[in-house]
């Protein structure tokens, strides 16, 4: 049996989907059951908590492979570290570690969430258990936090220059390429850098035009101003700097390299730029 940590979020989401429609055996560990249910529709789930260490070894009971992924969070590494600790107590052979984008993960990272998934993967590689790494790049979902503007004013708002190049992963391909680690053991002991077609953001502006006809306007705005509308949102500030991490990396053109891993893992070409802007396009069009 496969277990499933974060089915519910924006990854794991994906998983869920591309495991139903493989037909695997797999069950959700989720905190909330029911809303899990209401949210994922016809799948097995079962109460688990990565805060809770006594409620993951009553979720794992049978589990042998598990697909290891805690969303956001500055208790990224203490919970991932629980859930690890539980799969080797409940003897899973197997783990998939969801990560973060491969120029990142380093022990110095400006980004503490990099960090903390550094630690996680040594900690996975050296738990005895086989293992394999996701190491999904930018996600071409984190565009949405750019359609409110572009609705709004038909502005696209970014520190990014325009010439900055980005290797855009659409969900659905993660989804794809962790249930074929998920379900062939054979991948096991390696790290799988996801990435799609690398774009400029320019691109992305032209993209979002094209799909939706709206005009819009390319708007670079300074660190600071960013920094200052997260604050406004009411974002935490471990979020804030996280995003300023990841924004550095990707003006550096850390994010911008390809991988063929898709098409090896699912058989096809990335899904594009524009296949997500398509099917994303109301929340730009508003």
């Amino acid at each position: 049996m496969i277990g499933v940590l974060g089915g519910t979020g924006v990854t794991g989401s994906q998983v869920v989907a591309a495991m139903k429609a493989r037909g695997a055996d797999f069950t959700c560990i989720v905190r909330d059951p029911e809303a899990g249910k209401a949210k994922l529709g016809d799948v097995n789930v079962v109460r688990g908590d990565l805060s809770d260490p006594d409620s993951l070894d009553r979720a794992m009971v049978g589990i042998d492979t598990l697909y290891l992924l805690c969303g956001h969070s500055p208790l990224l590494q203490e919970m991932e570290m629980n859930g690890l600790a539980a799969a080797k107590r409940a003897g899973v052979s197997y783990i998939v570690k969801s990560s973060g984008s491969e120029k990142g993960i380093r022990s110095d990272s400006p980004s503490d969430m990099m960090k903390m998934h550094h630690a996680v993967e040594n900690a996975v590689r050296d738990s005895g258990i086989k293992w394999a790494i996701s190491r999904p790049n930018f996600f071409t979902s984190n565009l949405m936090a750019m359609a409110e503007p572009v609705a709004k004013m038909g502005k696209l708002i970014t520190t990014l220059a325009p010439e900055t190049i980005i290797s855009m992963i659409h969900p659905a391909d993660i989804g794809e390429c962790v249930t074929e680690l998920l379900t062939n053991k054979e991948r096991a002991g390696q790290e799988y850098f996801l990435a799609g077609p690398s774009v400029t953001m320019a691109d992305v502006a032209s993209t979002i035009s094209d799909v939706t006809g709206k005009d819009v306007e390319y708007v670079q705005v300074s660190p600071d101003t960013a920094r200052s509308a997260m604050e406004e949102k009411g974002m935490p500030e471990w979020l804030i700097k996280h995003m300023a991490a990841m924004m550095g990396f990707a003006a550096r053109n850390e994010m911008g390299h390809e991988s063929e891993w898709v098409q090896t893992l699912t058989g096809h070409a990335p899904r594009t730029l524009r296949d997500w802007v398509t099917g994303a396009k109301e929340a730009f069009i508003g």
